[in-house]
């Protein structure tokens, strides 16, 4: 009898992987990402939203965002705003996925990474803001965008 419950268990779990794999997969396959423009933006703040996981413990939410413009020469100066916008074009339109966002500084040791939940189709956005000037070091400042493990978007700035 316990061989028997056993085997009927593992046959489960054998078809629930077999049936369930190809709809997982489904809304995490990513094709590529298009940049759709890139520079200095202006951002018009919606307000704040309460987020323990970070180290202010919330964050500002984008009511509007408008490209000033385009360029990868970047001022350095408090409150300059500045990135790309992007569309993830996958399989399922509409279907989420994860992105790991990577911002390195060539003057810089470390990088600064977080993961962003977006959707496959719909325009996006990555950047960074100078909110400090003792954080606002001259030189090329790179954004990157992986999807398990693999660089799909990139863009360099050169700050001055």
């Amino acid at each position: 009898m316990k061989a028997m419950v056993k085997r009927l268990i593992t046959a489960c779990m054998i078809i629930s992987f077999v049936v369930g794999w190809p709809m997982a997969s489904m809304a995490t396959e990513v094709d590529n990402i298009k940049i759709i423009d890139f520079g200095l933006y202006k951002t018009k703040a919606a307000g704040w939203q309460e987020a323990p996981g970070t180290q202010r413990g919330e964050i500002q939410i984008i009511d509007e965002r408008e490209l000033v413009k385009r360029t990868k020469m970047i001022p350095g100066s408090d409150g300059t705003e500045f990135g790309f916008r992007y569309v993830v074009n996958g399989y399922e339109q509409g279907g989420q996925v994860d992105l790991l966002v990577r911002v390195s500084h060539s003057e810089m040791e470390s990088s600064d990474e977080w993961v962003a939940e977006r959707q496959i189709g719909t325009p996006s956005f990555e950047g960074w803001r100078f909110d400090n000037e003792s954080h606002i070091v001259p030189g090329k400042l790179t954004i990157q965008l992986f999807h398990e493990g693999t660089k799909l978007a990139e863009k360099s700035f050169t700050v001055y």
